[in-house]
């Protein structure tokens, strides 16, 4: 569920709820239907057992005689579906349509005088019926009481019939709602997200560079985060622009310095020992300059960016480097996904992989190996970068390798043959929260290792 976009997610609730709802709706219009429909069938029965009251007489001996010309034509027709029955007070049957003539019938039992029941019962054979009884009190010439029940049954094939087309019909229209509600209900959606859609398109335009800030014409409750996220984008440029004029500043205050310097020593006054101790000064202060402005120009991680593709910039640098060096013939061995993005400036994925190639390079015999591979990252987060870069020459020693790697090494920490290059491009990792490690290689020289 949590992998789920905002649409699905809201387009999955909305759907669950529509087809509970829906599927209720159903049970209710169906139970409706079946009460209505037994009301219908109770109405009828209760007419066609008046029909029988008003085709009974009680003779002047006491007893019950039934007219043969009765109204509905369906009590004289055997296997019709219908049927009457009477019985006297001792539950005897001194009644029984034609109708009836060989069906297994319920029971009957004699009710209280105006006394009335619809039930729905099942016979003995299993045959269900729809049963309406009266009970009535009928006083003959002597005033005696003669106590009567009478009963009308009929089959629950046309109720039954009824119900089923109903259902039929009900789901037929309850799917065709759902649909119509479902393709409603995905462009409503659709629709009322598409505020977030545009967001998401512009901060893709932002980070091509096609755009510098998001419009801030959308709904209310969008509007708070449209401009959260334009002072984020302002901020993080201005400290970046902050950042980098202090350090040129620092860097170019110090030249003038450095000029008055290296001008005395320089001068025919000026003792041997001491020219020596300016310019070794003078040289270290350059190293410091040079290292921060360096530093400076370093970007580091950026929030919003499309990246880098690290193959073409490989490329470029070997081509400048087979030319560089090409009195050592070099053989560059490069192993570099395809597909492999830098999640920032140009210009600090070249300072990166250009450092490490120049210093492999400037110390190796013959050979240089490049090899960069992309590690996956769970969802949601960037792919990091594994970059390897060996060499057949000396290598660096274990001693120089764990000063470099020091948190909060200076940058004017010379190891012979890396210099100031190699702290930069620290400097750069640990600005995009990456790792640097130097070990030796199985080509006997340097193996740098950086994870960004």
């Amino acid at each position: 569920m949590r992998k789920l976009s905002l649409q699905r997610r809201l387009l999955l609730t909305a759907s669950t709820i529509l087809t509970v709802f829906l599927g209720l709706t159903g049970l209710a219009l169906d139970q409706a239907f079946q009460n209505s429909a037994e009301s219908a069938q109770q109405g009828r029965l209760e007419g066609q057992l008046y029909s029988l009251l008003g085709a009974a007489e009680l003779t002047p001996q006491g007893q019950l005689a039934m007219t043969s010309d009765l109204a509905e034509p369906r009590f004289s027709r055997p296997q019709s579906g219908l049927v009457g029955q009477i019985v006297d007070a001792s539950e005897s049957i001194i009644w029984k349509s034609p109708s009836g003539i060989g069906l297994d019938l319920p029971p009957q039992h004699v009710l209280e005088v105006d006394e009335s029941r619809f039930q729905r019962l099942q016979a003995g054979d299993g045959t269900a019926w729809f049963s309406y009884s009266y009970g009535i009190a009928w006083v003959d010439q002597n005033e005696r009481e003669h106590r009567y029940s009478f009963r009308v049954l009929e089959s629950p094939q046309t109720y039954d019939s009824q119900v089923i087309q109903f259902r039929k019909t009900l789901i037929v229209w309850l799917v065709a709602a759902t649909l119509l509600l479902l393709v409603v209900q995905v462009l409503v959606l659709r629709w009322s997200l598409s505020p977030l859609r545009r967001i998401e398109e512009e901060v893709h335009e932002v980070e091509k560079g096609d755009r510098q800030q998001l419009t801030e014409d959308v709904p209310r409750e969008l509007k708070g985060l449209a401009a959260s996220l334009n002072l984020l984008l302002a901020n993080e440029r201005r400290h970046l622009q902050r950042y980098r004029n202090s350090l040129s500043d620092l860097a170019h205050s110090m030249k003038t310095p450095l000029a008055v310097l290296r001008g005395i020593a320089e001068s025919e006054k000026t003792a041997d020992k001491s020219r020596q101790m300016i310019e070794n000064e003078v040289g270290r202060m350059d190293s410091i300059v040079e290292y921060q402005l360096q530093k400076a120009a370093a970007a580091g991680r950026v929030s919003l960016t499309e990246g880098v593709a690290i193959l073409p910039v490989v490329n470029r640098l070997l081509e400048s480097l087979r030319k560089v060096y090409r009195d050592k013939n070099i053989t560059y061995a490069v192993d570099v996904d395809a597909g492999a993005i830098f999640m920032g400036e140009e210009g600090d994925l070249m300072e990166v992989v250009g450092n490490l190639l120049d210093n492999a390079s400037k110390w190796c015999e013959s050979k240089v190996s490049i090899n960069i591979a992309r590690i996956r990252s769970d969802a949601g987060a960037r792919d990091r970068h594994r970059f390897i870069i060996e060499d057949d020459g000396p290598g660096i020693a274990e001693e120089q390798a764990e000063l470099l790697l020091q948190r909060g090494a200076r940058g004017d920490t010379q190891t012979p043959g890396h210099g100031i290059g190699l702290a930069v491009v620290g400097e750069i990792v640990e600005a995009y929260g990456g790792q640097l490690t130097i070990a030796r290689s199985e080509m006997g020289g340097a193996k740098v290792v950086v994870e960004i």
